[in-house]
């Protein structure tokens, strides 16, 4: 009985540590970086090859380009760096707004109406989610009045995805019920861009102008959180990156949409499914695109240490 304790034990031990060197450890310091994560050191997957983006229009459908800007996959070698757990909150923009004087968000589209903000506040209730109908340039701004940067989108990547190549920051198979997506309100399997698009026209379109089919709190899905410790990296919002819509080194496939002007923006929203929510899927928008859809967080390098909670996303 004693030597099979010891032999259950150190296979015990063997296992954890085979966990351990596989799994990126979380690092957070909220004394020298309030509501960051540190990423560590090191090389990671960016992008999918040919094989799997033909594999998921399959799955998923809709046109090859949906899937064709994140190819070809490489190794990427990065520092150290900090990002933010979260998507900036209203509550963080608003400190800004007010310290700066720089414009509140806001948009003139009819969707927008449940986002934008009077007199400088955000809407009601909505403090604690994160800011939307903000540009490309408001979102650097931010950023820059904390001391830091929006990530590139290397950045953004390997701290939503670690350092095993995973499809979302939890892993391989999508779970609606760890993200703020379409699908955990349908009430119905969206797994395929036919089914979205068919639920979207009969349930969705009338209500996308009320706030009860938009953003959710950030943090407000934990089992979510990506190999760092970062949240919301799948869905609630997308977010801005400092990155040109261009192709990879070395990229097999065109895009009508390369060369355009446009920016890079990461992991999907509140009103799309899966396929938008994967750590490697690159969409597009214009620099001076303010939608209920898109937010951001910012980053740091290693040697970064913001001062204060203050100006923190929470």
């Amino acid at each position: 009985m004693k030597l099979l304790s010891s032999l259950l034990a150190v296979a015990l031990l063997g296992a954890a540590l085979w966990r351990s060197a596989r799994a990126p450890r979380a690092f957070t310091d909220e004394a020298t970086h309030p509501g960051m994560v540190r990423v560590a050191a090191g090389p990671f997957v960016m992008g999918s090859d040919e094989a799997e983006a033909r594999r998921q229009q399959r799955s998923y459908g809709g046109s090859l380009d949906l899937y064709t800007a994140e190819v070809p996959a490489r190794t990427i070698d990065l520092p150290a760096f900090w990002i933010d757990r979260t998507e900036v909150t209203n509550a963080a923009y608003r400190a800004f707004v007010q310290a700066s004087g720089h414009r509140a968000p806001d948009d003139e589209h009819p969707w927008a109406a449940p986002y934008r903000w009077s007199a400088g506040q955000p809407p009601a209730g909505q403090e604690d989610h994160p800011v939307t109908l903000v540009s490309f340039d408001d979102a650097q701004a931010f950023c820059a009045w904390r001391g830091l940067t929006l990530p590139s989108e290397e950045q953004w990547e390997k701290a939503a995805r670690g350092t095993d190549g995973r499809r979302y920051p939890w892993g391989d198979f999508y779970d609606p019920q760890r993200l703020a997506g379409a699908q955990l309100r349908s009430g119905a399997p969206l797994d395929s861009i036919a089914r979205w698009t068919e639920w979207w026209r009969l349930v969705y379109r009338g209500r996308m102008r009320g706030v009860q089919v938009g953003t959710y709190p950030v943090g407000r899905f934990p089992s979510g959180a990506s190999p760092w410790g970062a949240l919301d990296m799948a869905g609630n919002v997308f977010e801005w990156v400092d990155a040109d819509f261009a192709p990879y080194p070395g990229a097999p496939f065109g895009h009508p949409d390369y060369g355009q002007g446009y920016k890079v923006v990461r992991g999907g929203d509140w009103y799309l499914d899966r396929i938008y929510h994967r750590t490697s899927a690159r969409l597009r928008a214009p620099v001076d695109h303010r939608v209920p859809t898109i937010g951001f967080r910012c980053a740091g390098d290693d040697a970064h240490a913001p001062l204060s909670a203050a100006a923190g996303t929470r």
